[in-house]
C-alpha cells in the first residue's frame, strides 16, 4: 500500500544539531485538508532523565474519527540534517503498547523504558509517531498501483536518554557572544533581548554535548537562562 507522510521537522539554525525550539514547518504533499487536526504529541524532543528509566509521553487524536496509532524507533548517532541511524541493542529501549485506538478528542500514553547501558554517554533515538485511519480506502491507478484515498501520518520526534552519570556544565563569555555547554548532557538556552522582555520576543535554543553558540544573540541579550530539567538557571542578568 502506498501511503501518503507527513513529517513535522524543526528548523535547523546555524551549527546546531538539535532543532530550535518552536520554529517548524511541514511537508504537506497535497494533505493540508486532512492535517488541520491531525495527531498531537507535544514537545518534538523529550528526554528520559538520569534517575528514570521511564517516560509517558502523550498522544491525542484531534480528527473527527477514530484512529489507530503506533511508533516506529530508530537510534542516531545525532540529530540533526545528515543523520545517521543504526538498531538498538535487543533491549535497550523498549515501548508499549504496541499500537493504540483513540477516538476523537481521545488521549493515552505511550510509554518508553530504557535498559541500556548506565554510563556518562547520551544517547538519542529518532521516534515516529504513525496516525492511521482505521478504515482507509484503496483505489488503483492507470499503472494499477494500489493507493491510499487517506493520509497515513507520520510525526518526528526526538527521543534522548539523558547519561546514568551526569555531568551538568556550561560556560559564558557574555562580551564575546557565546555560550557553550561544557558537560555531557543536552539543555535549552533562553536569550531575552532586554529587560520584561517576553518569551515571545526571545530566542531559544538547544545545545548538546560539546556544541556552542556563537552570536550576536547572546551579546545583545539581557538576561539568559538555561532550562535543565524542571529548573531556570539564570546565567547572566543586565537588568537589575
Amino acid at each position: 500500500m502506498l501511503a501518503h507522510r507527513v513529517k513535522l521537522e524543526s528548523r535547523q539554525h546555524g551549527a546546531m544539531l538539535i532543532k530550535r525550539l518552536s520554529k517548524y514547518f511541514l511537508t504537506f504533499f497535497s494533505l493540508a485538508p486532512f492535517f488541520a487536526n491531525a495527531i498531537y504529541v507535544g514537545n518534538q524532543t523529550f528526554s528520559i532523565d538520569s534517575d528514570n528509566n521511564m517516560y509517558a509521553k502523550l498522544v491525542i487524536n484531534n480528527n473527527q474519527s477514530p484512529r489507530l496509532y503506533r511508533i516506529t524507533i530508530r537510534a542516531i548517532v545525532s540529530p540533526g540534517t545528515s543523520e545517521v541511524y543504526f538498531q538498538p541493542n535487543d533491549g535497550e529501549l523498549l515501548f508499549a503498547p504496541r499500537q493504540m485506538m483513540l477516538k476523537p478528542g481521545e488521549g493515552d500514553f505511550f510509554k518508553f523504558y530504557y535498559h541500556g547501558p548506565a554510563d556518562d554517554k547520551e544517547r538519542y533515538y529518532r521516534i515516529a509517531f504513525e496516525e492511521i485511519p482505521p478504515q482507509n480506502k484503496k483505489s488503483k491507478n492507470a499503472k494499477d498501483n494500489i493507493i491510499s484515498m487517506m493520509p497515513v501520518i507520520v510525526m518526528d520526534t526526538i527521543l534522548v536518554v539523558r547519561p546514568r552519570k551526569i555531568n551538568f556544565e556550561w560556560f559564558l563569555d557574555h562580551s564575546h557572544g557565546e555560550v557553550a555547554n561544557k558537560g555531557n548532557t543536552w539543555f535549552k538556552l533562553l536569550l531575552k533581548p532586554g529587560c520584561g522582555a517576553t518569551e515571545d520576543t526571545s530566542s531559544t535554543w538547544y545545545l548538546r554535548p560539546g556544541e556552542a553558540l556563537k552570536s550576536g544573540y547572546v551579546k545583545g541579550a539581557g538576561e539568559i537562562f538555561i532550562l535543565y530539567n524542571d529548573s531556570f538557571i539564570k546565567i547572566h542578568d543586565d537588568c537589575t
